[in-house]
C-alpha cells in the first residue's frame, strides 16, 4: 500500500481487504511480488577477479561466501555484480537437492534448485535476485561447490570472465593451467602436482578475469573429482570408498583441504598452459602450439554469449595465449608426469622455452636430465588438431523462437515468439477476444518456451515469487517459470508440454501471472476485483476472501449486465478519464457456489492448485465475448452474511471503509508510480458503497441494475 495516499486521506485500518487466498489468476493482494522483503545483510567481495555486492537476509549465506571469496574490508567503489537474495523462512524443504534446473533467453537466465529455492540473472545489467528456503540457505557445502560456481557460470561471461575447462596448480605466485576435455587427466594431475608442493587451485573449472591489462587465474571451494580407476594411482583413495556414482560410474568427490590435506590457492598469475591430450600407453610427447591455436582451443568450450560479451572473452583469451602454450600427448602414472612437469616448470625451461620460440625435446624431458636439447619446430607437423564437439547451448539461452505474432489486448500490442505453434495459436485465441490497437508497434516482447521435459503432471506445484527493482520472476515447482524485465521491455517462460496441455492451468497459473507483472509498463494497473457492466459504464466490486463477488457477478448477468471481470481488472486513463479493462481469464467459482447455481455442474471444469479447488467457466463459455472498456461509476464492497436484507450503504471519504488501493495486488516499481496513485486519486473520487448482504449472492445482485441506471 502507497503509505502517502493512505496518510493523505487518513484510511483506516480497521477493514483491510485481506484476499489471503489465491485469485484465479494465480496472486493474492499485498506484498505478492516480495518486493518489501528485507535484505539487511551487506558484504562486498572479489569474486574471481570482479567486485560484488551480496545483500540478502541470511547470515548462513554470507558465511558461504566468506569461505568462497575475498571479503573486501573497505569496500570499494567499483562493483561489478549485484546480487540480492532473500530466505523466506515459511518455505520447507530439505536435502537431498534435486538436479539444478537452467534455462534462459537472450540476457535472463533462471536457475532453479529446489521448489521455492531459485534465482534470476540480468546479464544486461550484471544483477541476481533470488529467494531461498531456510533449509538450503543453510547448507553451507551446497552454495560453495554448486550455487556459486553455477552463478558464476551463468554470469561470468557477462563481466569479462573467462571460465575455462582448465585445472589449475600454482607456484610462488605462477600458476599452470592443465587445459583439455573430459577424461583428460585434469584431476588426476592436479592432484599429482599438489602432492609436490604446488597449491591447488581447480580440478576442472578455473576462473580468468583481466583488470587493468593483467589477467589473474581464480579457483573456487569446489570438490575435487577423482574417478575410481585413481586408486591404482593415490593411496589416500585405497583408505575409501567412492562417494557419488554419476552417469552409471563411481567416484570421489573430496574437499581438498579437509580430505586429502592440500594447500589450496584462491588466485594466481597464469605463466603456462598445457593441453592434454591422454594416451592409452605410457608416453610422453610435448609441443609448441602457437598463440592462434591456444585461443582457438581455450575458446572452443566456452557458452555462446551475446556480441558485446563475446568480445570481452576473446581480449581475455588473447591475453591468455600470449603466454608459453603447449600440448602434451602422454599416459602412465600422474605422478610420474606432474614431477617430471615440475621440475621444469620451476626451473623455467617450460616457460622460457616458450618464449625463444623454440621447442623442447619430448626425449630430455622424459630422461629427466639437467640439460636439454632445444630444437626448431618441424614445419611439416601439423599445428592444429580436431577438437571434439562441444555443447552448443547448454542453457537455451539462444534456442530459436521462430513462430511470432502482434497480439492486441486492452490497447495495447505485444509481441509473442515462441518455439511452439500450439503456444501461438492458444495466447492468439485467448486474446481474440480484444479489439485490435491504434499502435502496431510492440510495446513488449514475451518469448515463451515449451519444454518436454520434465514431465510433470497436475495437481501443479505452487508458485513462488519474487522481485526487485524491475526484474520479477515466478517459479512453479523448480522447472516451470516466468521472468520480466521492465526496464528491457520483455518477459520470458518456459513450462512443460502437459502445463500447455492443461487449458485451465495454462491460463490461470502460468499467462495470466505473465500479463499481470507486465502490466505496470503498459499504463496498466491491476486490482483484485470484479465488475458489471451496462452501456459502457461499469461498478467495480471488491471484498475480502469468500464476500462472493464471483456469484454476485454471475447473478447480475442473469440480470441482464455484462459480465466484465472476475478476480482482475485493469485500470487506466484514456482522455483524462478513468477507464476498466476485464482480465482474459475464465469467471472461477468456490465450490459452495454449486449450491445456489446447479447449472454450473455442466458450465464448469474443476480446477485443482495446492489445498484449493475452484470451478472455473470453461473456454467454450468465456472465450467468444467481444471484450471492451468501461467507465466505472461507482466502487461496491460486499460483506457477506452481515445482514438479513441487502443494505447499500453510501462511505464517506474519510469513512471507516477502505477504497480499492488494498486490492492492488501488489506496489509496482517506481517508473509507474505516478500513474499508480493518480488512478488510485481517481478511484478514490468515485461514489463507494458498503454492500451487506445475507448468504444469498442473489439478494446482493439485483441491486446492481438499478445503481448503474442511476437509480439508486
Amino acid at each position: 500500500m502507497d503509505r502517502n495516499i493512505a496518510a493523505n486521506h487518513g484510511l483506516s485500518r480497521a477493514l483491510v481487504n485481506t484476499m489471503g487466498v489465491d485469485t484465479i489468476a494465480g496472486m493474492s493482494a499485498g506484498n505478492f511480488l516480495k518486493k518489501e522483503a528485507e535484505t539487511p545483510l551487506a558484504e562486498v567481495f572479489i569474486v574471481a577477479g570482479a567486485g560484488c555486492e551480496i545483500r540478502t537476509n541470511s547470515e548462513s549465506i554470507l558465511d558461504a561466501a566468506r569461505a568462497s571469496f575475498l571479503l573486501v574490508d573497505s569496500p570499494q567503489d567499483i562493483v561489478d555484480l549485484r546480487i540480492r537474495f532473500w530466505v523466506d523462512p515459511e518455505t520447507r524443504s530439505q536435502p537431498p537437492w534435486p538436479k539444478p534446473y537452467l534455462r534462459g533467453l537472450d540476457h535472463l537466465v533462471f536457475a532453479g534448485f529446489d521448489s521455492g529455492s531459485s534465482m534470476l540473472a540480468d546479464l544486461r545489467t550484471a544483477r541476481v535476485i533470488g529467494r531461498f528456503s531456510s533449509s538450503m540457505a543453510a547448507d553451507r557445502t551446497y552454495w560453495k561447490t554448486v550455487i556459486f560456481p553455477m552463478l558464476l557460470s551463468i554470469v561470468g561471461g557477462s563481466l569479462g570472465i573467462v571460465e575455462l575447462h582448465c585445472a589449475c596448480v600454482s607456484k610462488n605466485g605462477r600458476a599452470l593451467l592443465l587445459a583439455g576435455p573430459s577424461g583428460a587427466g585434469k584431476s588426476s594431475l592436479s592432484y599429482a602436482f599438489a602432492q609436490t608442493g604446488f597449491g591447488f587451485l581447480s580440478d576442472d573449472r578455473t576462473l580468468c578475469f583481466e583488470r587493468a591489462g593483467s589477467v589473474l587465474a581464480w579457483g573456487l571451494p569446489t570438490h575435487l573429482k577423482l574417478r575410481q580407476e585413481g586408486r591404482d594411482w593415490f593411496q589416500a583413495l585405497q583408505e575409501r570408498e567412492p562417494t557419488h556414482k554419476e552417469k552409471g560410474e563411481s567416484v570421489y568427490r573430496l574437499e581438498p583441504e579437509r580430505d586429502l590435506g592440500l594447500e589450496r590457492v584462491l588466485c594466481s598469475r597464469p605463466a603456462a598452459v598445457i593441453f592434454l591430450e591422454r594416451q592409452e600407453s605410457s608416453s610422453f610427447a610435448l609441443s609448441r602450439v602457437s598463440s592462434l591455436e591456444a585461443a582457438h582451443r581455450l575458446k572452443h568450450e566456452l557458452m555462446p554469449e551475446l556480441p558485446d560479451t563475446a568480445n570481452k572473452q576473446a581480449a581475455t583469451i588473447a591475453r591468455l595465449a600470449e603466454i608459453p602454450c603447449w600440448r602434451l600427448q602422454y599416459g602412465g602414472r600422474p605422478q610420474d608426469v606432474a614431477q617430471t612437469i615440475r621440475e621444469h616448470f620451476e626451473g623455467g625451461q617450460l616457460t622460457d622455452a616458450a618464449r625463444s620460440g623454440c621447442e623442447l625435446d619430448p626425449d630430455a624431458w622424459l630422461a629427466g636430465g639437467a640439460e636439454h636439447q632445444k630444437k626448431e619446430p618441424d614445419a611439416s607437423a601439423p599445428n592444429t588438431v580436431a577438437l571434439p564437439e562441444r555443447p552448443s547451448d547448454p542453457i537455451h539461452r539462444f534456442i530459436p523462437t521462430p513462430y511470432s505474432t502482434l497480439l492486441h489486448v486492452m490497447g495495447r500490442t505485444l509481441r509473442l515468439e515462441t518455439n511452439d505453434t500450439r503456444i501461438l495459436d492458444r495466447i492468439t485465441q485467448i486474446f481474440s477476444r480484444y479489439p485490435g490497437s491504434r499502435t502496431r508497434s510492440p510495446q513488449f516482447v514475451w518469448k515463451i518456451l515449451c519444454q518436454s521435459r520434465p514431465n510433470m503432471e497436475p495437481p501443479w506445484p505452487p508458485r513462488h515469487v519474487f522481485s526487485d527493482h524491475g526484474l520479477r520472476f515466478a517459479e512453479y515447482g523448480q522447472n516451470n517459470f516466468l521472468a520480466v524485465d521492465l526496464e528491457a521491455r520483455e518477459g520470458i517462460g518456459a513450462f512443460s508440454e502437459q502445463l500447455m496441455n492443461d487449458d485451465l492451468g495454462f491460463v490461470s497459473l502460468f499467462l495470466a501471472n505473465l500479463f499481470c507483472l507486465t502490466a505496470g509498463s503498459l499504463g496498466l494497473v491491476p486490482l483484485w476485483g470484479n465488475c458489471v457492466a451496462l452501456r459502457h459504464e461499469g461498478v467495480l466490486l471488491f471484498g475480502a476472501e469468500n464476500s462472493g463477488k464471483t456469484s454476485v457477478t454471475h447473478v447480475a448477468t442473469k440480470l441482464g449486465l455484462d459480465f466484465q471481470a472476475d478476480d482482475g481488472v485493469f485500470m487506466e486513463q484514456e482522455g483524462g478519464e478513468l477507464r476498466c479493462w476485464g482480465g482474459f481469464w475464465p469467471a472461477s467459482f468456490r465450490p459452495e457456489a454449486l449450491r445456489f447455481f446447479p447449472e454450473l455442474r455442466t458450465s464448469t471444469e474443476p480446477f485443482r492448485y495446492r489445498h484449493f479447488t475452484f470451478y472455473h467457466q470453461v473456454r467454450r463459455h468465456f472465450s467468444v465475448t467481444p471484450a471492451y472498456s468501461v467507465k466505472p461509476i461507482a466502487c461496491v464492497f460486499l460483506e457477506r452474511c452481515a445482514a438479513e436484507t441487502p443494505q447499500l450503504t453510501r462511505i464517506r471519504r474519510e469513512g471507516e471503509q477502505q477504497p480499492p488501493i488494498k486490492s492492488l495486488p501488489f506496489v509496482g516499481d517506481s517508473w509507474f508510480e505516478g500513474t499508480r496513485n493518480e488512478i488510485v486519486r481517481h478511484l478514490f473520487e468515485l461514489p463507494t458503497y458498503r454492500l451487506a448482504y445475507s448468504d444469498d449472492p442473489a439478494t446482493a445482485a439485483v441491486l446492481f441494475p438499478d445503481l448503474l441506471k442511476g437509480i439508486l
